[in-house]
């Protein structure tokens, strides 16, 4: 079995952990973080990020990043490109109970979780999170580091740029265009397009 490290570890740490177990590809060799969870974890703390060279050195050559979405993401965006100079491969992790076309495309060190749906020749970036019965519909792009929350749904052909956050039980209408940085509150209905690094509510038509 291909071994893995965790890279973070909290609430969102606990659906990857979950995923990863039932697909049974990968052995979780521990975690890192800033410092030791204060809550019993099944897996060793390792460190801080600063001894992932010599995880690496010693054979794991896969990482999982399990922090969620934490405003406009740039964490997650320094730590990839940490373990990427590191050497790591950042697999997708898709949990099994997930549906997926089969024409998808989605890029290294996504998550994609539990019951969530992405259909026909949809494409999902990299570091994305689709999560927990969210509905990314056929022919939608959802940008590098975008996040698509518990239950929202993206109608046909949504272009999401990179930076994204849809909120949970969102629904972004067929062909609306959400630029780069903006954020969609949840149970939001999106019917026009949203500018880059834009904060909608409610219902937005544009205005």
């Amino acid at each position: 079995m291909k071994k893995i490290v965790l890279i973070g570890y909290g609430g969102h740490a606990e659906s990857i952990i979950d995923s990863i177990k039932q697909a049974g590809v990968y052995e979780i060799v521990g975690y890192t973080d800033l410092k030791k969870a204060d809550f019993e974890t099944d897996y060793p703390y390792l460190g801080n990020d600063d001894v992932l060279a010599d995880v690496y050195s010693k054979g794991v050559d896969s990482a999982a990043i399990c922090i969620g979405y934490l405003g406009q993401s740039d964490i997650r965006d320094r730590l990839y490109e940490k373990v990427k100079r590191i050497g790591f491969r950042l697999p997708c992790i898709v949990d099994k109970t997930a549906a997926l076309a089969a024409d998808v495309l989605i890029e290294d060190g996504s998550y994609v979780g539990k019951g969530a749906i992405v259909n026909s020749k949809s494409k999902i970036g990299k570091m994305c999170i689709v999560n927990s019965g969210a509905v990314v519909e056929h022919g939608n792009r959802v940008g590098d580091f975008s996040h698509v929350s518990v239950g929202a749904v993206l109608c046909g052909n949504v272009m999401v740029g990179d930076h994204v956050f849809v909120g949970a039980n969102a629904t972004v209408v067929q062909g609306v265009n959400i630029q780069a940085y903006s954020s969609i509150g949840a149970g939001t209905i999106v019917l026009k397009d949203v500018p880059d690094n834009t904060k909608v509510y409610g219902i937005w038509n544009g205005k």
